[in-house]
């Protein structure tokens, strides 16, 4: 009887978890959130969980300013993430969730750590040339995470296209108009239809954002993978 109930705690938890990391990602990144289903529905969890740890390493980023806490902050980030994968139990969702969906996978393991480090270079910088740098190193490098994740496939082309829009992310995210639109046209010029599979790549380095007004347009559009 107590293994029944035992059992039944850790599914109403891993359920809870699942709901908690979803609301958050559609809270604070409704455009994410509605790109998420655009891949299969059995890898959409392992997705959301990257994206709630990208807001919450952002979220360190604008609610500190000492150096010598972003540090603090960032490493137990990357502390907890390995033990968590590793298999030792934590009382917060998105690491009860790591172990869940990650456990033993070392190359996962070490490549959630790196992206972590690359967000800390980006975040400690303060020269505005060379953090817009370490910003599209973080882009470039979350993206291949995905890649990873997914197991997709993609060819030079698609791939170079994919690189001028996260440098346009990048320019978007410093408003340096002339780069950003530079970088996008180029992007499009490259892949103006990505193929299915890589169609969530795109929309998370795109100048598109969905929303919940114009929603329905814009899954519309998206549809023949226009992005």
């Amino acid at each position: 009887m107590e293994e029944i109930s035992v059992l039944l705690l850790n599914q109403n938890n891993k359920y809870s978890d699942e709901v908690a990391i979803e609301r958050e990602v559609k809270l604070n990144c409704y455009h994410t959130y509605i790109s998420s289903f655009f891949i299969k529905p059995v890898s959409r969890l392992k997705l959301l969980s990257i994206f709630f740890i990208d807001l919450e390493l952002n979220k360190i980023l604008i609610l500190n300013t000492e150096t010598n806490i972003l540090i603090a902050k960032y490493d137990w980030w990357k502390i907890s993430c390995a033990q968590s994968i590793e298999g030792k139990p934590f009382a917060v969702p998105i690491l009860r969730l790591l172990k869940n969906l990650f456990s033993g996978d070392e190359v996962l393991k070490s490549k959630l750590l790196d992206l972590i480090s690359l967000f800390q270079n980006y975040s400690l910088e303060t020269n505005t040339k060379y953090k817009i740098k370490n910003y599209y190193r973080y882009i470039k490098y979350k993206n291949s995470l995905i890649i990873y994740l997914l197991d997709i496939k993609i060819n030079d082309k698609a791939y170079k296209a994919l690189n001028f829009a996260s440098m346009y992310k990048a320019y978007n995210k410093f408003n340096r108009n002339k780069e950003k639109y530079f970088c996008m046209n180029k992007a499009k010029i490259l892949c103006k239809r990505p193929k299915r599979n890589l169609l969530i790549l795109f929309l998370l380095n795109s100048s598109l954002t969905f929303n919940k007004t114009l929603l329905f347009k814009q899954l519309v559009y998206t549809k023949f993978r226009y992005w």
